[in-house]
């Protein structure tokens, strides 16, 4: 009985399994991506990143500062040792005189007596400069310096009593014996040979240290700040009533800046360098100048009127402190101001290589991770600290090649490897190589810096608008399936 039933069961005939027809594609359910991981959020984590990365850009930043200033401390200690700022000021006639005066105070009435300190400008003054440009080194760093043959000439005209005149309606005692001529000189201690008056082509008479009765701010210009100091040489009375011509040959050593003085009632200055990186400053620009490879000439005519001072003034303040005339000796690059200035572009420059890698993957179908967009931004900080740290040691051209270079390379290779493509590899290349040629020529340009950086911007939104024209930016479509353009 029992084995009947079984026989029974085992005979039975067993039911196949039904299929359904397989669905078309249009059929099948979609498989749509996580919230997390649509283009659209994904895009808006790099911008995110992006910002965060402003804050190793600023570490950079100050980590250029910080070398500059200690650039600015040996070039402070090399323009001690050889010579500060040379400012050349005057010379100058002083002569003190002596007013006397009463004063009244209520019934009683005394006589009091001031000195003051006349200050007579000469009425030709020509100066002549021969300056020789050397860089002198300090461990890595370097700064112009010069030997300079300088040598003043012109004539003081006759100077009567009238010329002095009462400051409070008193009587007027000239110190004639007392009277001194007075040359302003930014840094005294870099004077590198005696230095004499010559009077009327004949006799000379040597200069002592000191302005005498005039005092000289200090000056605060570029590399250090100096006190200013300057020489003395008496004249006799017969002299300087009468009129007389001078000469004054001098041989000093300075560094970064020579500054002239337009003492003269009429000022004519020649300079002449084998420096061929002048910068001229100054309250007055050269009339004519000639620059070359091999250094420049410069020369300049400063007449009585464009001076603004009169022919006498009173001390003891040295005058035309802030109408000086001159020449910086330029370094040609100032690679840590350059350096800083590219550092304001390095959100653009991050966005534009974040761009380029978000296209590329959209356009493969490889997911790139926000942590290797954040590796790729990190290699492009880590770019200006190579930039930094070899441009002081064989120059901002030269180092900024090695470091472009050094960071293409890497993040190509890193772009076609994470994307399983060489194309990826390649286009990356070509857009860094871009980019880092367009930083540099931004960096040369300062006055198209402007102008040249928006049309880039311009014309890279142009290149991402059409270049992700057809992706879906919600993540809705089907997985492992581009998305297709609708028919018109």
């Amino acid at each position: 009985m029992t084995s009947d039933t079984e026989n029974d069961t085992i005979e039975q005939p067993q039911e196949r399994p039904q299929f359904s027809q397989p669905r078309s594609p249009r059929e099948q359910p979609v498989r749509r991506t996580s919230f997390l991981g649509s283009p659209a959020v994904k895009f808006v984590i790099i911008g995110v990143l992006t910002v965060m990365l402003l804050v190793p850009s600023l570490f950079v930043w100050v980590l250029v500062e910080e070398r500059a200033e200690r650039a600015r401390d040996v070039a402070q200690d090399i323009a001690r040792s050889w010579g500060g700022i040379q400012e050349i000021n005057g010379p100058y006639l002083v002569v003190p005189f002596s007013e006397t005066f009463t004063v009244s105070t209520g019934e009683n009435a005394k006589t009091e007596i001031r000195w003051h300190t006349a200050i007579l400008f000469p009425e030709k003054l020509d100066v002549r400069g021969d300056i020789s440009v050397q860089e002198r080194r300090k461990s890595i760093y370097s700064l112009p310096v010069y030997h300079g043959s300088v040598t003043l000439k012109g004539r003081f005209a006759a100077t009567s009593s009238e010329n002095f005149q009462p400051q409070f309606g008193g009587q007027i005692d000239i110190a004639g014996d007392k009277a001194v001529l007075v040359v302003g000189i930014g840094d005294i201690a870099a004077l590198k040979s005696e230095v004499a008056l010559v009077l009327n082509d004949s006799g000379s008479v040597p200069f002592e240290p000191g302005l005498g009765p005039l005092t000289m701010e200090p000056i605060r210009r570029s590399v250090a700040t100096i006190n200013a100091s300057g020489i003395n040489a008496p004249v006799a009375a017969g002299l300087w009533r009468n009129g007389f011509s001078f000469d004054i040959p001098m041989q000093l050593n300075g560094s970064t800046a020579f500054y002239v003085a337009p003492a003269g009632q009429t000022t004519s200055v020649s300079l002449r360098s084998d420096w061929p990186h002048p910068g001229f400053t100054g309250a007055f620009l050269p009339e004519a100048r000639e620059i070359g490879d091999a250094g420049f000439n410069a020369s300049w005519t400063i007449p009585y009127l464009a001076r603004g001072i009169p022919k006498l003034v009173l001390g003891p303040q040295m005058p035309l402190q802030n109408k000086v005339l001159g020449v910086q000796f330029v370094e040609p690059v100032n690679f840590y101001q350059t350096i800083s200035r590219s550092l304001k572009y390095a959100v653009c420059f991050i966005s534009l290589t974040f761009l380029a890698v978000f296209v590329l993957e959209m356009r493969s179908g490889w997911r790139v991770h926000w942590i290797q967009y954040g590796l790729v931004g990190l290699s492009l900080i880590v770019f200006y600290v190579m930039l930094l740290a070899f441009a002081e040691h064989v120059g901002y051209g030269l180092a900024y090649l090695v470091a472009a270079a050094a960071a293409t390379l890497l993040n190509a290779l890193y772009i076609g490897t994470s994307l399983k493509s060489r194309l990826a590899g390649s286009v990356m290349l070509a857009v860094l190589a871009a980019i880092f040629g367009v930083l540099y020529a931004l960096m040369q340009e300062q006055d198209y810096a402007l102008l040249i950086g928006s049309m880039i911007g311009f014309l890279s939104l142009a290149v991402t608008m059409f270049a992700t024209q057809r992706i879906d930016w919600s993540g809705q479509q089907q997985v492992g399936m581009r998305p297709q353009a609708e028919a018109v």
